[in-house]
């Protein structure tokens, strides 16, 4: 019983790491990751080629839109792409506007932006709900006055109808 070791209340410290070591894993795995997005991400510019030279010209995806028989209460998206296919600025002039041919309650018309570069594209949007008493047909002219000589004030269609 004379051989046997004293009883430690010492409890083992884990190896450390080296903290230079860390520091290494760490930055070759930033260095991966952001290479890795900048190969991902990176895309070739395409040259933009004009539909139209000598000006700005606007292009919208619909011009007419029928959302035929939508329920009261009932909340609807109506959105239109806009894009400049001209070779200089398109400025649209005013904020779009919307004209109430038949019907009641024109919304506020959104735009994501009232210039467009060459080439680029934006977002014309409103939500559209009516209830007891705006319910039934409804014929909206959205105007979207601008600078492009040939459509000054671009006039889109939506039609509706509302039931209970």
């Amino acid at each position: 019983m004379a051989n046997k070791k004293p009883y430690s209340t010492k409890r083992q410290q884990p190896q450390k790491r080296s903290r230079k070591n860390s520091w290494v894993y760490v930055i070759a795995v930033l260095l991966v990751v952001t290479t890795t997005l900048t190969v991902v991400l990176q895309k070739k510019a395409q040259p933009y080629t004009p539909e139209f030279t000598g000006g700005p010209s606007l292009k919208v995806n619909k011009e007419s839109l029928d959302l035929g028989n939508q329920k009261n209460l009932v909340p609807v998206l109506v959105s239109f792409e806009l894009s400049n296919v001209g070779d200089q600025s398109l400025i649209f002039t005013e904020a779009p506007y919307i004209e109430v041919v038949k019907g009641c309650c024109p919304p506020t018309p959104e735009i994501g932006t009232m210039t467009l570069q060459p080439g680029q594209k934006t977002t014309l949007s409103f939500k559209l709900m009516m209830h007891e008493g705006m319910d039934g047909f409804h014929d909206f002219k959205v105007h979207i006055p601008n600078n492009d000589p040939a459509k000054k004030d671009q006039t889109l269609e939506v039609l509706s109808n509302w039931v209970p």
